[in-house]
């Protein structure tokens, strides 16, 4: 028999059962926050108070959180670390043909502004490193750069952190929403779903970004005299992210939107400049941009990976291409975990009044549609069906004893018999729909009462689409780069060989924080976190991107949030009867605020810009910008839930 999942196995009482499976998560923060730990250690700790949780608190058997474990681990290599590691090699294959620097000496170039060249460097360069590779490097990269530039390094730390809000979300080619999708059960339309969402979200925040940093560096007298410059990089940047995000999907935000913002830049800085060249009061006096020898060729070069890359990428959104590249996909059923578990099982005396409210609704149905139609008369013999189904169903709910849930394999036949006729009778309701004969929304009340009688197994396949996948797409990418930089066939191996050994770790650390995540999935560990949250009402959609923003700061990364909270989000949402696109998206773009306070971020920003030791300091200048947009995205979460419900795709 399956195994039934429990939402109040400590004491019966759900709020002690939250608090108990709140457990790993503790692990996660206590392991990162007060033992600095490392994450590829942190994980599988919190991944084995997980395991233990759910075995001997949860009573989930042990090969079945076993699996759920494993499950999660090969969906965190395979797409999520797939992408993850490909990215990087592309990076790392510019670095070797020594083209990075020529994309850096272009933009350092360009003026001796430090307002421009925080917008230029900071902000768009930081966003394409981010889009890009993600996981720390923008941070790394633009901070150094800026520092190098004459930047004070609190500064140049500050502004990077800051600046990188806008980008995180779809950071190593959308990594973040693709794996959130993953944990909330989405296929490839709910993936899209959910990219136009985060798209209907970020948006927001992004065109405000460029002013905030400025106006954190320069104040608001400087800040207005470089105005031109922040409304195009704004502008450009919330109106590309959210054209991509919405139309072609999670992969390409950061990328189109900070190429097409660096050359909108490139383009105004070529016909305006500000009335003076702003720099820091410690330089005694303007020294002049940046120059170099770079031709328009060599800068093409340089940059001609970063376009191979957005063109395989889009020529893999091609839904016929997908569509091809699929058919070699593998689909493999978790043997002994696919539909092992199930959850929302009634208990008999709630049954019995679910039988009576889909025996009442499949009457009302019948009694709507014209005999004379044979359609129609095929359906209403269907519901007659139906309710005789229902009577089987009931007889089988006075069986058994009242006050427990249990599954049996005579309950089982039955609500499978119920499952199988209600099918079949949605095929004819479908074809009376696109026949104009009936409306479409007649037939909600009846399926929603189906759904709410039947429990729910829980399916536990992994899909193996190789061909089809982007982290494919990004290797032919990184392949074609590596002659475009003039990387050999012996270098592009070495390369290859250094970024798998310098990704081993991390590779731990996604394994370990998916499987974690799908463990208390399965268990049930996330639906008690979340139907206890359920009790901030009306509050929750501003409260969902807090809890984002605090997966960040715990694990570092947008990704493992999302991974974390992705499934809690869901949860509650569906409990609370609202849109679980609207706060799953919430996750990953109130996280992003949480990615300037991560003690990970804090701690590369400050060895990138030389203030090692000052850590607690930059920790204490982000924390307030990070509430406070934090704050923003809950009130744009808020009114896109109860003012502007539209904007939910």
């Amino acid at each position: 028999m399956p195994w039934i999942q429990s939402y109040t196995p400590v004491a019966g009482s759900l709020a002690m059962s939250a608090l108990v499976a709140a457990i790993p998560l503790v692990v996660i923060f206590v392991c990162l926050a007060v033992f600095k730990m490392k994450a590829h250690k942190a994980g599988p700790l919190a991944v084995a108070s997980a395991i233990a949780i759910a075995i001997f608190v949860w009573q989930m058997p042990a090969k079945l959180a076993g699996l759920a474990t494993l499950h999660g681990a090969a969906f965190g290599l395979f797409p999520v670390f797939y992408i993850v590691v490909t990215t990087i090699l592309l990076y790392n294959i510019t670095v070797k043909g020594g083209q990075f620097e020529v994309i850096r000496a272009s933009l350092a170039g360009l003026t001796g502004d430090r307002r421009l060249q925080a917008l230029l460097i900071a902000f768009c360069f930081g966003a394409f490193i981010e889009g890009a590779a993600g996981f720390g490097t923008p941070v790394a990269i633009a901070g150094a750069t800026l520092v190098g530039l004459g930047f004070r390094p609190f500064y140049a730390a500050g502004v990077c952190l800051i600046a990188n809000t806008a980008p995180v979300a779809f950071g190593a080619i959308g990594i973040p929403v693709v794996a959130l999708a993953g944990v909330m059960g989405y296929d490839d339309a709910g993936l899209m779903k959910l990219s136009t969402m985060v798209g209907r979200q970020l948006p927001f925040i992004s065109v405000f970004i460029p002013f905030y940093v400025i106006m954190i560096m320069a104040g608001w007298k400087k800040t207005i005299e470089v105005l031109p410059a922040i409304i195009v990089c704004g502008v450009t940047f919330a109106v590309a992210q959210w054209g991509t995000a919405s139309y072609l999907g999670p992969y390409l935000p950061d990328v189109t939107a900070s190429l097409l913002t660096l050359a909108a830049l490139v383009i105004l800085l070529k016909f305006w400049q500000p009335p003076t060249v702003w720099t820091f009061d410690h330089e005694p006096e303007f020294s002049g941009k940046e120059s170099h020898d770079y031709t328009g060729a060599e800068m093409f070069r340089a940059w001609a990976p970063y376009l191979v890359l957005t063109i395989m990428v889009l020529i893999w959104g091609i839904p016929s291409v997908k569509t091809y590249l699929d058919k070699s996909k593998v689909v493999i059923p978790i043997a002994g975990l696919d539909n092992a578990i199930v959850k929302k099982v009634s208990k008999p005396e709630d049954g019995i009044k679910k039988v009576a409210a889909v025996k009442a609704e499949a009457a009302k149905q019948a009694a709507l549609l014209a005999p004379a139609d044979p359609k129609q008369a095929a359906l209403a013999a269907g519901l007659t069906e139906l309710q005789a189904l229902e009577d089987k169903v009931l007889a089988v709910e006075q069986s058994l004893p009242a006050g427990k849930a249990v599954v049996t394999a005579e309950r089982l036949a039955a609500y499978d018999a119920v499952d199988k006729k209600q099918k079949d009778l949605q095929k004819i309701q479908k074809e009376l729909v696109e026949a104009k004969t009936v409306d479409k929304a007649q037939f909600k009340a009846l399926d929603k009462a189906v759904t709410d009688q039947l429990p729910a197994k829980v399916a536990a396949k992994f899909t193996f689409n190789f061909m089809s996948a982007a982290g494919t797409a990004i290797l032919i990418a990184a392949i074609i780069s590596a002659l475009i930089c003039g990387v050999g066939v012996g270098s592009f191996f070495q390369v290859l060989g250094k970024t798998l050994f310098d990704m081993r770790w991390p590779a731990v650390t996604v394994a370990s924080v998916v499987g974690l995540a799908f463990v208390m999935n399965a268990s049930g560990m996330t639906t008690s976190m979340g139907i206890s949250f359920t009790k901030a009402g009306a509050m929750f959609p501003f409260l969902s991107p807090f809890l984002g923003m605090l997966g960040v700061f715990l694990t570092g990364s947008d990704t493992s949030s999302n991974v974390l909270f992705g499934g809690l989000q869901k949860v509650t949402a569906e409990q609370l009867g609202m849109n679980p696109l609207l706060t799953g998206a919430a996750n990953t773009s109130g996280g992003v605020m949480g990615k300037m306070i991560s003690p990970q971020s804090i701690a590369v920003a400050c060895a990138a810009t030389g203030l090692v030791g000052e850590e607690g300091n930059l920790f204490r200048f982000t924390l307030k910008h990070a509430l406070f947009l934090t704050t923003v995205m809950g009130v744009i979460v808020a009114l896109q839930a109860y003012v502007f419900p539209w904007m939910i795709p």
